[in-house]
């Protein structure tokens, strides 16, 4: 039996040294392995990350919420102020109009009168 050196196995090498890579075949497998993850440990790793990530969403959503809330009550807040001053201005109107008729009651019942006759002539004018 012959025995062959790394030289003689591969003749455009003349300085002895094997053209082989520096990995086996296995150690390549593996090697490549190692340097790109697999599915199980890239999602693993992202696993945090997303659950971080929908937290952070969440609780902007949330205060989204609270600052649409916040001004919708405010707003209805002050829709109701406005009402109550109105109705409070309305019931002063009233009370002070019953007060002016009580003083003046025939110039109450002269303007109603003349009210009345203003509203029946536009009437009139409006079915010819």
């Amino acid at each position: 039996m012959e025995t062959t050196t790394p030289a003689q196995a591969n003749p455009s090498t003349s300085t002895g040294v094997s053209s082989e890579k520096p990995f086996p075949s296995s150690d390549r497998a593996a090697a490549s392995q190692s340097s790109s993850p697999d599915a199980k440990t890239v999602t693993a790793s992202a696993a945090p990350a997303a659950d971080s990530l929908l937290k952070r969403v969440a609780q902007r959503a949330h205060d989204a919420v609270d600052a649409v809330a916040d001004r919708l009550s405010s707003t209805a807040e002050g829709v109701q102020g406005s009402l109550d001053k109105a109705g409070e201005s309305r019931d002063e109107w009233v009370e002070s109009a019953r007060e002016a008729i009580r003083q003046h009651p025939f110039a109450a019942v002269g303007t109603a009168v003349l009210i009345g006759l203003a509203l029946r002539s536009l009437s009139a004018s409006r079915d010819r």
